[in-house]
């Protein structure tokens, strides 16, 4: 009944759902329940699959080889009376082909199909008897090729041997491995004049008679250059091979690697053409895409040493046709702060040698010294055969420096050579890999130096995969030999403490201190770092680490140590490790570490 207080805008007394419209929704229900379990019939169905079941004493080979040859993958569960006799006749020559590809000429065997509720089953019961093995093996190469330590090394590791057991596809690749080997090596007109595979069933022994002829091996000849960028006299300087080389496909891709290794181009193909019969020689083509002419940079960071700090570069990467390159850069921070200028120019083999002058201005303030540097230098830097990259370099430098309450200034002339080297399973986040570097260094009087010292230096990084995660370790040490240290300056002088040195400690907080209790750094230097660090989620891996280290003058020196626990995240612009580490003696309990870059 209405109610005698609401005025019509009340809303009318609620109803209690039918029974009608309470079956519809149970029905509704239902009808969604069984469609879904009709969806999953078709999946349920994909899952089963014929199978095949082997016995006898046959080796785990023959069954695969039996089931690739019977093929039976793409049969369906369902089949029809017709099918199921035309699978069984089929079976028995499929069998017998894949027996007697292993060897075994003599085998007898079985076949029956059976049925289930969800599919069939082939069953066969091989008695593989005794197998045919190889007695004559020959192979005769004529041509060039007979006096060819490829094709001897060939025939040594991979030719079939008398009394091994016959296996036809063992046989088929050794022929195709000597074609290979004869197209990758320029024997251009290489044929079989003969190939036989004799098998004698009576007395189960098989003979190889094999003769190749190689013909003539090519030559390399004329490269064309598609392109119109550079020189191709500057191009010609990338090849690994001249007109008198003999062609070898090997020089072929590492040549294409060395023109994208120059980073002059987006896209290299290097194809070889027709050869020329005539000539004996196989022309090559090089179609190049060039990269960009200039390039900028604009990067941002952030690192407890340095504070936030900006840097900002320009590159012209080919001022000209014979592949010059220079640029300019600067960094600004308020510990560091660089700008230089660099030209490049690319030697003898552009994509490993090249000369570099530098110049530039570098300002750098810690609470333990500050200095201003003006340079200009050049250097020499070659990649080694053995992976290492060689660096002379001459630097002369004008530095006004303060350290403690002394304050100065150096003209240095200072030659130098470096050598270093990198290796790593994966450059972004390395499971596996190590980092050297080394470098001598030094000045004296008599080449214009206001004084005369030699410094060493080296420093190595290694990280091993253990338990799921990564150790890391680092070491690094200095060494100097001078009488009157106290004018060194102080880009010369050795400090620790920092992200990358001893963490715990404020950034070259450590080192040989003055009467007034200033660090003032130290001749010498070591520092070494443990650390082990475990993924946790996604890219995040947490990590412990215990650092040791000290700069100092003497062999009376106190390592200072730390210990602490971090954080590593994988970003899309890096690695970037937040430390909390514990000094062993600071005026801090504990100090926090913020840091990015590679770990190698």
């Amino acid at each position: 009944m209405p109610n005698p207080f609401c005025k019509p805008v009340c809303p009318a007394p609620r109803q209690r759902a039918s029974a009608p419209g309470l079956l519809r929704l149970i029905l509704l229900v239902g009808k969604l329940l069984i469609l879904g379990w009709l969806a999953n019939i078709p999946a349920v169905i994909a899952q089963a699959q014929p199978t095949v079941i082997i016995s006898g004493e046959v080796s785990a080979t023959v069954r695969k080889n039996i089931v690739q040859h019977l093929g039976l993958g793409s049969e369906h569960c369902q089949i029809s009376d017709r099918r199921r006799s035309v699978l069984l006749e089929n079976a028995d020559e499929k069998i017998r082909q894949a027996l007697q590809a292993l060897g075994y000429y003599h085998a007898s065997w079985s076949s029956a199909l059976s049925s289930s509720d969800q599919c069939w089953t082939m069953t066969i019961k091989v008695i593989p008897g005794t197998a045919t093995t190889l007695g004559r093996v020959q192979v005769e190469i004529d041509g060039d090729a007979r006096n060819d330590p490829a094709f001897t090394r060939l025939l040594e590791t991979s030719l079939p041997k008398t009394g091994e057991q016959l296996n036809h596809g063992h046989y088929e690749v050794f022929k195709q491995s000597l074609q290979k080997l004869a197209l990758q090596r320029g024997y251009a007109e290489s044929r079989f004049t003969r190939q036989q595979l004799q098998v004698g069933l009576e007395r189960q022994r098989a003979d190889i008679l094999l003769s190749f002829n190689s013909g003539p091996r090519y030559h390399f000849g004329s490269v064309n250059f598609e392109q119109a960028v550079f020189d191709d006299a500057f191009l010609a300087q990338f090849l690994p091979f001249s007109a008198t080389t003999p062609f070898h496909a090997s020089l072929l891709s590492q040549f294409q690697q060395s023109l994208l290794n120059s980073r002059y181009f987006d896209q290299v193909i290097v194809t070889q053409q027709t050869p020329d019969r005539e000539k004996q020689q196989i022309p090559v083509q090089v179609v190049l895409t060039p990269g960009p002419r200039y390039s900028t940079s604009l990067g941002v960071g952030i690192a407890t040493d340095t504070g936030p700090r900006g840097s900002v570069g320009f590159r012209n990467n080919r001022a000209n046709q014979k592949g010059h390159r220079y640029g300019a850069d600067a960094q600004l921070s308020r510990v560091k702060s660089t700008v230089s200028l660099e030209y490049q120019i690319p030697l003898q083999q552009p994509d490993t040698e090249f000369v570099t002058f530098k110049t530039g201005w570098e300002e750098e303030d810690t609470d333990s010294a500050n200095s201003e540097t003006w340079f200009v230098g050049a250097a020499h830097s070659r990649s080694l055969d053995n992976g290492w990259i060689r660096t002379l370099d001459l630097v002369y430098q004008v530095e006004s420096f303060k350290v403690g309450s002394d304050r100065n200034s150096t003209e240095l002339v200072v030659p130098g050579i470096g050598l270093q080297k990198t290796q790593a399973d994966n450059p972004a986040y390395p499971y596996t890999g190590w980092r050297t570097r080394f470098s001598l260094r030094g000045a004296a009087e008599s080449l214009g130096s206001d004084l005369s010292f030699l410094q060493l230096q080296g420093s190595g990084k290694y990280i091993l995969p253990l338990l799921g995660g990564r150790v890391l370790g680092r070491l690094e040490g200095g060494l100097s030999l001078m009488s009157n240290f106290e004018e060194m300056p102080t880009s010369f002088r050795f400090f620790a403490g920092g992200d990358n040195s001893v963490r715990g400690y404020d950034y070259e907080e450590l080192g040989p201190m003055n009467d007034r209790g200033e660090v003032v750094g130290g001749r010498h230097l070591l520092a070494a770092s443990l650390e082990y660090d475990y993924p946790v989620y996604k890219d995040y891996a947490l990590a412990v680490f215990y650092d040791v280290g000290n700069a100092f003058d003497n062999s009376s020196f106190t390592l200072k140590r730390s210990f602490g626990v971090g954080l590593r995240w994988r970003s899309p612009l890096g690695p970037i490790r937040l430390d909390l580490a514990f000094p062993d003696t600071s005026e801090q309990a504990f100090r926090i570490h913020l840091s990015m870059g590679p770990d190698l």
